[in-house]
């Protein structure tokens, strides 16, 4: 009888061994995560700067009130021009870099040179047509598009590459640069040089 127990026990602490280096190891398999892509890292970083940003806006929003597209067009301009006036303010210790980071413009700018390359010669030909119609002048942060210059549609095969933004901003392109836009405050936020391939 007490072997029988004693053998009974041996049997249960084995099993019971068993089943800590197997919890042990679905343990380590659950620490184990999988690497994370890089430019989910770059892109959810350049999210959190765009809703930095949207938060200012918001408070001057709050004071100059939301656009109302019953107004007079004097009304409109008078409240854009507002708006504009007070995220130049709010960010007048903004510089280049601060929304495009190094990292998102290296990155940005590797995925718009790849897409370029698999273009046709046709299509890259058209391009080059195309170039002289796009705004030709140097962008600055805090400065207000200059109205002299088209509004250059954007490249609808670029767009699926970049981040998507709020309603309020959009990207555009002015020669080799990639330029962020304040759409109705007409103010550019932030600019990446040699984003766009010339030719």
């Amino acid at each position: 009888m007490l072997r029988s127990f004693s053998f009974r026990r041996f049997i249960l602490a084995g099993m019971a061994g068993a089943a800590l280096a197997v919890g042990a190891g679905c343990d380590k398999d659950e620490v184990k995560k999988p690497e994370t892509d890089p430019s989910t890292t770059v892109f959810d970083d350049f999210a959190k700067r765009v809703d930095g940003y949207m938060k200012i806006r918001k408070s001057i929003v709050d004071s100059v009130g939301e656009l109302d597209p019953t107004k007079s067009q004097a009304e409109i301009t008078a409240r854009s021009t507002a708006l504009a006036d007070g995220i130049m303010a709010a960010r007048a210790e903004a510089k280049q870099g601060d929304i495009f980071t190094t990292e998102f413009a290296a990155l940005v700018a590797t995925l718009i040179k790849e897409e370029y390359k698999r273009r046709s010669i046709s299509v890259q030909e058209t391009r080059s047509d195309q170039q002289d119609e796009l705004p030709d002048f140097k962008p600055a942060v805090n400065q207000l598009y200059p109205t002299t210059y088209p509004l250059a549609t954007f490249p609808a095969t670029l767009l699926p590459l970049l981040p998507t933004l709020p309603e309020q901003l959009e990207y555009r392109v002015v020669q080799h640069y990639l330029v962020l836009r304040d759409v109705e405050a007409n103010v550019i936020l932030d600019y990446m040089p040699n984003a766009v391939p010339m030719t």
